[in-house]
């Protein structure tokens, strides 16, 4: 069997298991977790099968069966994953590419003035509706130049004329993906390194610390934050929250947030405007309005230690409860993104470790936003 190279945490009874290899999170306990250490220092299946059977009394032959289970799922886990980014081995032809765009626009975040040129109008819907709130007029002084367009039946990214990456045309998300991660390198003078993770999540601030809600599309993330903006608190990002490696920090990133068709009329209540501002088209079925986040808040940057997993259900009045970590920690992955080295994932294993997790189900609107309200005020 190939080397396994790994990453691991104990919370409480199980292993927390990262694979550099496949950049795979998974959880272990006894005695998977007995059978995978032997396996990833390669022992042989029959030597661990012997050990196995006198440490859980169990016969050789059920031992043997077991771990050779487990070797194939620890080979199929340990693969590589096939990037759907290319690696960026050969792009003279991206850097050299030459086109007229179709439109230019500048944007300011905070004191920052970046300009983005897009070569197609399906590529200008990737990112300006989203900071189209931010547009400034083009005689200011850019301090970084973004540029979007398709070469060889690819999306090309380039900033400041350097070749960032190159997608299918299907892949939008890993471009946007991509692009906000540099956005937010040149908003906070920072670079690939100093992120710990970003989330998918929303974020809102009292001035002193900041609470995160995460979820699935469609489950009231964006809703929740909106409303507890409308009592006093401040959203200083929707969707994409970076984490600063060392301090824990929630760093802004003001792009507008996304009101999808279901939740229209209650945030037509509390932003009546929202209902002159034009609908776009983000899928087959799904129809969007976007709510512009203020742009003065590119410095409200505050240590975050609670996530709250927020889903909106009319058949529960109210329901919240802390998680145990272990539960929360194994959600919160498939809501992030960390970059794949041993040391960041060590870190994000202890950070994580020192953060409070709470799952609200809910219908009643007021009884969700008093016991988030209840949140804020405990230190």
């Amino acid at each position: 069997m190939a080397k396994v190279a790994y990453v691991k945490k104990k919370i409480g009874q199980s292993y927390l298991v990262w694979l550099q290899n496949s950049n795979l999170y998974f959880q272990l306990e006894e005695p998977a977790w007995f059978a995978f250490r032997k396996l990833a220092k390669r022992y042989r299946a029959e030597t661990i099968a012997v050990e196995f059977g006198q440490r859980y009394g169990v016969s050789v032959e059920e031992s043997l069966a077991f771990v050779a289970e487990m070797r194939d799922r620890v080979e199929e886990f340990n693969q590589a994953p096939v990037s759907v980014e290319n690696d960026c081995s050969d792009m003279d032809i991206f850097r050299k590419y030459v086109f007229t765009p179709i439109s230019v626009h500048q944007y300011q975040f905070g004191t920052k003035v970046v300009r983005f040129s897009y070569e197609k109008e399906g590529l200008v819907k990737y990112i300006h509706p989203l900071v189209e709130h931010l547009e400034v007029a083009a005689d200011q002084r850019e301090s970084s130049s973004f540029e979007l367009f398709t070469c060889e039946g690819r999306v090309v990214f380039r900033l400041n004329g350097e070749v960032k990456g190159y997608w299918g045309k299907a892949d939008s998300e890993y471009t946007k993906g991509k692009i906000f991660l540099e956005l937010i390198n040149v908003l906070h003078d920072k670079s690939d390194s100093d992120w710990l993770m970003t989330v998918h999540a929303s974020a809102i601030t009292n001035g002193q610390k900041t609470i995160l809600f995460s979820a699935e599309p469609g489950s009231g993330k964006t809703t929740m934050a909106a409303m507890l903006q409308a009592e006093g608190f401040q959203l200083i990002s929707d969707d994409f929250v970076p984490f600063d490696k060392y301090s824990m920090q929630a760093y802004p990133f003001p792009i507008a947030m996304s009101v999808k068709e279901g939740a229209m009329k209650l945030m037509a209540s509390l932003y009546p405007d929202l209902e002159n501002r034009p609908l776009h088209y983000v899928g087959p079925e799904k129809q969007v309005r976007y709510l512009p986040v203020e742009n003065h808040k590119m410095k409200m940057i505050f240590p975050a230690h609670e996530l709250v997993f927020i889903k909106y259900d009319q058949e529960v009045d109210f329901r919240m409860v802390k998680l145990e970590p272990i539960q929360a920690i194994k959600m919160l992955l498939d809501q992030i993104w960390v970059p794949p080295s041993p040391e960041n994932v060590e870190l994000l294993f202890d950070r994580l470790e020192q953060f409070s997790f709470y799952q609200l189900v809910y219908s009643n609107n007021r009884k969700a936003l008093d016991a988030i309200k209840q949140l804020f005020d405990h230190d």
